[in-house]
């Protein structure tokens, strides 16, 4: 009953244009009788109250956050700057720590454009910051031109020698699941770091193109695999030959054979990927949301999408409104990756707007919650059609060198 005590609270502290809204993410909060601390417009401050965390409106109501609890609470402070503009602070409490993060700052009349074509305008004058160079090499010049793509997608998977038995769990599941259903299918494997060793077992057992990833031709921190800077690259690099990619990361497996219908879904809609969990304001680093001149707080609750798995169309539209952003975005530093942002992956330790950085899904994230905030269903692959499985690992090429030895 609490909880709804508080949500009524925040109704009627927006009816009243209060100048605190609370907004409440996670675990329990109750309404409090006696004031044990106090904010107000001139203060601005909070309290850490024997343990736990209080936030407390001028009319003497407060809201109580047990610290032994998974939670984040926001408020966001409205005032007027000396331009007359309405602007909001976002100020997060993440268990002992209080901090107002001027960067996260939200204008009060920031929001989605009022139509998809206009959405899609907003996201076409992203800059395009170093990747001039590289665009037309890969794909993403102005001047696009329409081609015949295939009914079924080239699969293309990429990893390094510390996901090498996990990638050979993945491709044991390809080879037994979907593999007999497509006779023809074609897949490309990614070297993004192997021995020698692990190289030839690949180039023998995966029944794929094997290709080495050209990190010279690219910025140097491209080779830093912790940005993942490499992923919009390789799915361009294949969209670009072949007008129709499924990326799989190492982790995913398949739980049935029959795609079809998952592709004529992806061709119609042009994309199609999975979804992720704490939202994307969370796990975005203030720096991307000034690059791409996004405002945070528009999709600060909103699922952040995973590039574990997606399928990519080859369209004007998602060329334009997807992969050029997404591709341009990796290959200027300071927007996908920046100096020491590879220490920033983590997402566990810390709760708060901005306290990780999830690299490309970010990016990717921003780009579709833009494009589809009205129906973002509309691009998640269902999940009847696959599985996550971190850390699964297999020694399928060994058990192979086994059975063809007898």
């Amino acid at each position: 009953m609490n909880r709804y005590v508080a949500s009524l609270l925040q109704v009627i502290l927006l009816e009243f244009e209060h100048p605190f809204l609370f907004v409440w993410q996670y675990g329990s909060f109750n309404l409090l009788r006696d004031m044990t601390t106090f904010m107000s417009p001139e203060t601005n401050s909070a309290a850490n109250v024997s343990g736990k965390h209080t936030f407390t409106s001028m009319f003497n109501l407060s809201i109580e956050n047990e610290e032994d609890e998974f939670s984040a609470a926001m408020i966001r402070h409205r005032e007027k700057n000396r331009h007359g503009q309405m602007k909001t602070y976002v100020v997060s409490d993440s268990y002992s720590k209080f901090q107002v993060n001027d960067s996260l700052s939200c204008w009060e009349d920031s929001k989605f454009r009022a139509t998809f074509e206009a959405n899609c305008n907003f996201i076409k004058k992203y800059p395009i910051g170093d990747s001039g160079p590289y665009l037309k090499e890969l794909g993403l010049a102005r001047n696009f031109v329409d081609s015949q793509n295939p009914i079924i997608p080239v699969i293309v998977t990429a990893a390094s020698s510390n996901h090498f038995l996990e990638v050979q769990a993945q491709m044991q599941n390809l080879h037994s699941v979907v593999f007999p259903k497509y006779k023809n299918l074609k897949f490309i494997f990614y070297d993004i770091g192997l021995s020698e060793n692990e190289t030839e077992m690949v180039k023998k057992h995966c029944r794929c193109e094997y290709r080495l990833f050209p990190f010279d031709k690219y910025p140097e921190y491209v080779r830093i695999l912790k940005g993942y800077t490499f992923k919009p690259l390789i799915a361009q690099i294949v969209l670009n030959e072949y007008g129709f990619v499924m990326w799989i990361d190492a982790s995913i497996r398949f739980l049935t054979g029959d795609l079809d219908s998952l592709f004529e879904m992806a061709m119609k809609d042009g994309i199609k990927i999975i979804s992720g969990g704490l939202g994307v304001g969370y796990r975005t680093d203030s720096a991307t949301f000034k690059f791409l001149r996004e405002d945070p707080c528009l999709i600060a609750d909103k699922n952040e999408i995973q590039t574990g798995f997606f399928l990519i169309y080859r369209t004007r539209f998602t060329i334009e409104t997807i992969l050029r952003p997404w591709v341009s975005c990796a290959l200027t530093s300071g927007c996908m990756y920046f100096p020491g942002s590879q220490e920033r992956i983590s997402c566990v330790s810390q709760r708060g707007l901005g306290f990780c950085h999830r690299f490309e899904q970010s990016v990717m994230s921003i780009i579709l919650w833009r494009l589809y905030h009205a129906d973002f269903g509309r691009v998640l692959i269902p999940e009847k059609f696959f599985d996550v499985q971190r850390d699964q690992t297999a020694r399928y090429f060994e058990s192979l060198e086994k059975k063809n030895n007898f």
